[in-house]
Formats: C-alpha cells, sequence, structure tokens
C-alpha cells in the first residue's frame, strides 16, 4: 500500500461509508467532528510550510563568553533565547572552543566576559585571547560586535578583559553596534538594558540570511530553579571548628540539607551563600546616623532602616563612590589627598583593614545624611563557596570549608560578612539562604582511569575533598595526588583522619604537606612540588589533570611558576616551549583553577 503525501490527505474530503450503524443525527456529528479535523490538518501543514520558510530566514548570531564562575554562560544563554524572538539562531560558544579564524568570518558577533583577578582573562579565554593578540590575528572587517563586560567595582582591574575585547575587536576591523556595558556585582539590571539596545540593532546588520536553523544549535537550557533573586532555604544540619586550640586562625566545616529543593550539583560546583550583616556592625553603624534602627528607610517601603543594613546593604566595604563623597566633603583629610593624588598603591594601603565605620569614624566632620549615605552602599551580594562534598557521599547534603575572617584594626574588631554570619551567627537548625552555581570548568574527569594532581592548601582543599569522595563512589581507577599545606601541623591540619583514611584504603595515592611553621625555613605547597617535580612532570606525561584551588594572588601564581619551571627542567624544554606545553595543558582542560 503506498504512503499519500500531506498534500493529497489535506486534500481529501472526510468520506464516511454508508454502512455504518449510526443513525442519520449521528452520521451528521460524526461528519462534521471529521471536516473539523480536516481543517485544523490542513492549518497545520500551512504552519509547518511557515515555520520551514522563517528558518531559512533566520540569520545567524554568534555569542562566545569567558567565564570563571559561570555568570557570564548563563548571560550568554539569556541573550541567545532573547536575539530567538526576532529571528537570530544564536550560537553560544565557551571561548575555550573558538576558532579564531572561524570568528573572524562571523557577521554578528556578541562578546560576554567577567575579569579575573586584578585585570585578568578568565581561565577559559586565555588561548583564544593569546591568538587575538598575535601579530598574524585574522581580520574582522566584516563583523559586526558589541561586548558585555562583567565585573566588581571593588577591584582596580574593574571590567579590564571586556574593555580589552572591545578594543582588539575594532583594532582588527570589526564595527562596534554598540557600546560596551561594564556591570558590577549586580549585573542583571545593567544587562538586560544592553540586551534591549544592542539584539536588535545587530540584527539589521550583515546579510539577511545564511540559510536554514543550524543543525548544531543548542537546545534552550533549563533555568536555574534558584537564584540570588529567588534563593533556597537550606537548614544548617551542622557546624563544628576544624582548626585545633591554639591555632592562628579559624576554619569551620558547615554540612546543609538540600530538603526537599531538588536541587542537585557534582564535585567542583560552587554554593552560594545570601548572608545576613552582623548585628554589632549593624549597631555602629546606626549609631554612627544617631538612629535606633527602627525608623523607616528612605525609598524603601515597609522596610525601617534597620532592616536594609542587615539585609540589603554592603555596609563593610567601603564602595569607590564612598570613598569619593568622603574626600570631597572631608578635603583637608589623608584620604582626600591620596584620591586627588590617584595612587592607588597608596590608597589601597590607606584602606586595607579599614570598613565604612572605620571611614565614618576616622572624619568626625563628614556632613552625610541618611538619605545621600545610602545610595552610596553597594547591595549585599551572595559569597560563592567551593564544595566540599559529593553528593554521591552525602545524600542530599552538601558541605562548605570556610575560614573565618577576623581581626582587630583601627581599635575595632572586624569580622568577615558571610564567614562569620555562619559561624557566629546561624545556629544548627536555622534556615540559610544559598544557590548552587554549576562549575562545568572545574571537575573531575570523565575518564575514570585519568590521574589526577590537587593543589589545595589551607580552604582550598575544599573541592578536593568533594573529588576523592567522587572518586571513591565512581570505583575510579585513576590515581590521585594531593598538595596539602597550611600553618601548622599540629593545629591546622584540618581533615587529617579523612586523609589518613584515604591513603589507607588507597583512594588517596600520594599526599604531600607543607606546613610553613614547622620548620625555621618555610615551605610551601609549591616548594613540595618542585621537590617531586620528576614525578609530577611524568603524570603530566601520562595525561593526568593539574588542579589548582585557593588564593589567587599569591599561592596560584606561584605554583603556576613553579609547574613552568618543572616542565622546562623536567622535559629539557625552553622556556617559549615549557609555556607552550603548559598552554597546551590548558587547552586541554588538564590545567584548571578555582581561585579567588
Amino acid at each position: 500500500m503506498t504512503k499519500k503525501s500531506n498534500s493529497e490527505l489535506t486534500n481529501t474530503l472526510p468520506h464516511i461509508p454508508q454502512n455504518l450503524p449510526f443513525n442519520e443525527e449521528q452520521i451528521h456529528w460524526v461528519g462534521g467532528f471529521l471536516a473539523g479535523l480536516h481543517s485544523r490538518l490542513a492549518i497545520t501543514q500551512e504552519n509547518v510550510q511557515s515555520v520551514k520558510a522563517k528558518a531559512t530566514a533566520l540569520k545567524p548570531l554568534t555569542i562566545i563568553y569567558g567565564t570563571q564562575t559561570g555568570n557570564a554562560e548563563q548571560v550568554s544563554e539569556q541573550i541567545a533565547e532573547q536575539a530567538a524572538t526576532i529571528g537570530l539562531s544564536a550560537k553560544v560558544q565557551d571561548m575555550d572552543d573558538v576558532d579564531i579564524q572561524q570568528l573572524a568570518k562571523e557577521e554578528r558577533l556578541l562578546v560576554v566576559t567577567s575579569t579575573y583577578g586584578e585585570g585578568e582573562m578568565p581561565d577559559n579565554a586565555l588561548a583564544l585571547w593569546e591568538a587575538m593578540e598575535a601579530d598574524d590575528a585574522p581580520e574582522f572587517t566584516s563583523t559586526f560586535f558589541s561586548v558585555l563586560a562583567l565585573g566588581d567595582t571593588n577591584y582596580d582591574g574593574f571590567c579590564v578583559a571586556g574593555k580589552l575585547w572591545d578594543a582588539r575587536l575594532e583594532a582588527l576591523g570589526a564595527t562596534r553596534i554598540g557600546e560596551r556595558v561594564d556591570c558590577d556585582v549586580e549585573y542583571e539590571s545593567a544587562a538586560q538594558e544592553w540586551m534591549d539596545k544592542v539584539i536588535p540593532t545587530i540584527a539589521e546588520k550583515g546579510s539577511e540570511s545564511q540559510g536554514a536553523l543550524p543543525e548544531n544549535t543548542p537546545k534552550k537550557k533549563d533555568k536555574p530553579k534558584f537564584t540570588r533573586k529567588n534563593p533556597m532555604l537550606s537548614k544548617l544540619l551542622k557546624k563544628k571548628v576544624l582548626t585545633a586550640k591554639g591555632s592562628s586562625k579559624e576554619v569551620c566545616h558547615f554540612e546543609l540539607s538540600l530538603g526537599d529543593s531538588g536541587e542537585s550539583y557534582k564535585a567542583g560546583d560552587t554554593l552560594n551563600i545570601i548572608p545576613r550583616n552582623s548585628p554589632e556592625l549593624v549597631a555602629e553603624l546606626l549609631n554612627q546616623f544617631r538612629l535606633e534602627g527602627d525608623e523607616d528607610a528612605p525609598s524603601q517601603p515597609n522596610k525601617t532602616v534597620h532592616d536594609v543594613f542587615t539585609e540589603d546593604l554592603e555596609i563593610r566595604v567601603p564602595s569607590k563612590e564612598l570613598i569619593a563623597e568622603i574626600a570631597a566633603k572631608c578635603p583637608e583629610s589623608e584620604l582626600a589627598k591620596l584620591v586627588t593624588a590617584k595612587d592607588s598603591s597608596a590608597l589601597d594601603d590607606y584602606l586595607w583593614g579599614k570598613d565604612i565605620v572605620d571611614l565614618c569614624q576616622l572624619h568626625p566632620g563628614l556632613d552625610l545624611s541618611l538619605e545621600q549615605f545610602l545610595p552610596l552602599l553597594k547591595p549585599l551580594v551572595a559569597r560563592a563557596y567551593s564544595i566540599s562534598s559529593s553528593m554521591l557521599a552525602h545524600d542530599n547534603e552538601v558541605h562548605l570549608t570556610i575560614g573565618s575572617v577576623r581581626y582587630n584594626s583601627n581599635d575595632r574588631e572586624h569580622n568577615g560578612v558571610c564567614s562569620t554570619y555562619l559561624a557566629d551567627v546561624a545556629n544548627e537548625g536555622d534556615e540559610v539562604a544559598c544557590y548552587l552555581s554549576p562549575n562545568k570548568h572545574f571537575a573531575i574527569p570523565s575518564d575514570n582511569n585519568k590521574p589526577i594532581i590537587m593543589v589545595g592548601p589551607g580552604t582550598g582543599i575544599a573541592p578536593f575533598r568533594a573529588f576523592l569522595e567522587e572518586r571513591q563512589a565512581f570505583n575510579a581507577q585513576g590515581e590521585n595526588w594531593l598538595f596539602f599545606g597550611d600553618r601548622n601541623s599540629e593545629t591546622d591540619f584540618i581533615y587529617q583522619q579523612e586523609l589518613s583514611a584515604m591513603q589507607e584504603s588507597g583512594l588517596l595515592n600520594r599526599l604531600d604537606l607543607a606546613f610553613s611553621r614547622d620548620t625555621d625555613q618555610k615551605v610551601y605547597v609549591q616548594d613540595r612540588m618542585y621537590e617531586h617535580g620528576a614525578d609530577l612532570y611524568a603524570w603530566l606525561e601520562r595525561g593526568a589533570y593539574f588542579y589548582i584551588c585557593g588564593d589567587a594572588f599569591r599561592m596560584a601564581k606561584d605554583v603556576d611558576k613553579t609547574l613552568h619551571k618543572i616542565v622546562a627542567e623536567q622535559g629539557n624544554l625552553s622556556e617559549q616551549d615549557a609555556t607552550a606545553y603548559v598552554n597546551a595543558l590548558k587547552k586541554q582542560k588538564r590545567y584548571v583553577r578555582d581561585v579567588y
């Protein structure tokens, strides 16, 4: 029997056999029902043809992102969704996966990138950016572009990565169709405004069409269920101090329940905690303005000043806007002279350890009303922490390993906002507002036979505890090597019993320790790496993955330098070739970092 085509089906009138056991009224009803189906089928076929015609008219748009924590990727997905509503076929690409020669052929390009540390490119952008900076970089003369930069105004290198991309694309001949937007930590509103302007503009540029919808167009991703605007409430199940009595620091272990949220995570992912400011700091700030706290907050209906100081605003770290305002109102002050001199290094030294209350106390003549003061404060944002557990080992729980920030300065005790919120304010049984963020760039190898090398001193051990638990759950055969260290072995060797048990079971094949205060000569994790350089290089040659977690400004840089040195010496390579070797590891996603 030959199948009829769709056109044949739609042009065939419904026929009711005469021998059906229906009366005349029933036959009329069935006839009307079938006629309705016939007309709907015809309309459906017309719609199919219309959709096919529209698909061929979709204009391609390329969106590339550079990210350290995943925010730029999420924004890129949002751009793609919005672009689709006006006839653009968006392709979202991780900068790690971009070929520069192909990129130069794209007519419509949007770049979304964060900035890492003090003005560096995110790890996944390094290889592409190196190609962009090269003397033989291709021209982008047929490309229309715009850049969205994500950053934090507390850093001097605010949005530097985005600024560099913006300038370089222009230098290579690309045409800017919308001004770059530099977003602060609370980026959503600014990003949306940029999208609303740029997407319709870029849709009008370039050729009308380049064919049908690309086969590799990414599927629409599910939006996260919980975000900083809509966090989940997770019960604090347990907290304990990991460091021993006599330690110069306090590191705590926290266990939270995911409850009935339905959320899940993988080793390497991040939990974002939405903190509350400490009652003591709130009280000190209220005292500065001679307020009780129960007064209505300006421009915030149904909220008191105490509420906004506790829940909404960053009242510890002074914003650049507040610093500039204090300098302007107190022109004879030391702060004003440093601001005027534009000596960022000297200004940083002056501000080190000072919070907003300190600055208010150091400028007793400051004439600043509450209505003027509040707009100068930044929103209280979530703090991101590397998860230190695997769900495969701790069902429906998420663990964190956090160092409590405490110090004395200007005759006052100072505390970190989130670390001491969890350590001092939140009690077991309390609910903590939080949300998960995936970190696909910092994950264990998909091949369980691959060896891994982990460098995580101090709280940098957090994700590696999760890695080891997950490798154990997967019965991974790949070897595991951990470099860990801190100040004193007697007081600061956190998770010592767990690591010993992992060694005894054979899960942790090698554990090298560096406690800097145990000997006259300070020893750090990079020193232990260098001592075992031959073995480390041999592991890399066997396909090992190399991970770093912890301090971005000192430790991570020192470890990176040591890795280059080991590769050069053990591989008998020049400095240039050693750099190429390490860059190849990054390109293969075998050298990854989770640093802060």
